[in-house]
């Protein structure tokens, strides 16, 4: 299990007490208060054991020393975009991933600082290949942060499906008690359901000029979905993550 982590008093301006099993809302908290800045801005949390027991073994989460440790589940609405658009004027090969690692690395890295000993932390992105992938969306709905559709959307319940799944950390710290259910925020079947039947019929795009047509279909299973439309992205965010349109950011 390791040692339990206690507050280092210089950093904390108090005594060096052992921290109570609540422990990881304050570290998912500033991790979520961190990555916000940088427009990660949704935050969920869960124990690993909760969520190893719904996936595949090649899905699991990586081994920190205890079965019910802290694992804290990171995406962004449209908030990310304005950090995209500034890295693509930037030039950067990799807008999306590269500011998404670092915020997420940083936020981490700072959220634990101050505790003694340093718990352990290991991190994944998406998207990343075997032995290190992870069921992002499954792990939203486990930790209740969006309820994974029949369609396959992640339905958030104030941002719809304008989200979207960025990381997963694993601490060595106790996480919380199963998550109750998220409950179904809207009905598939007259819903983003019929849409979805329209994608997969189209099949496969052949050559630019379906291409074009597909991605339309597949948007269209998003706007068929009547939770969050407020929040809905723009159409340079659409355009860039969708066709790799990057002439609008």
């Amino acid at each position: 299990m390791g040692e339990r982590a206690e507050r280092r008093p210089a950093r904390r301006g108090g005594g060096a007490n052992a921290v109570s099993s609540a422990v990881y809302q304050v570290i998912a908290a500033e991790i979520a208060r961190r990555c916000a800045a940088g427009g990660v801005d949704l935050c969920a949390a869960c124990a690993q054991a909760d969520y190893d027991a719904v996936v595949p073994a090649d899905y699991r989460l990586p081994d920190v020393g205890r079965p019910r440790a802290l694992v804290v589940v990171l995406g962004n609405s449209r908030a990310l975009w304005p950090h995209v658009r500034d890295a693509v004027a930037r030039g950067d090969d990799d807008p999306v991933d590269a500011h998404v690692t670092r915020v997420v690395t940083e936020a981490v890295e700072a959220a634990l600082a101050p505790w003694s000993p340093r718990p352990r932390a290991e991190l994944r992105f998406a998207p990343e290949p075997p032995p290190r992938r992870v069921a992002l969306q499954r792990l939203a709905h486990v930790a209740g942060l969006a309820w994974l559709a029949p369609s396959h959307l992640c339905v958030h319940p104030v941002f719809g499906p304008w989200i979207a799944l960025r990381a997963a950390v694993v601490i060595d710290v106790d996480g919380p008690d199963p998550v109750p259910p998220i409950a179904a925020p809207c009905d598939c079947a007259t819903g983003c359901g019929p849409a979805l039947e329209r994608a997969l019929a189209a099949g496969p795009p052949q050559g630019q000029a379906e291409l074009r047509e597909r991605w339309q279909l597949w948007l269209g299973v998003r706007d068929a979905c009547p939770v969050g439309r407020a929040h809905r992205y723009d159409d340079a965010q659409i355009r860039y993550h969708y066709a790799g349109d990057r002439t609008g950011s």
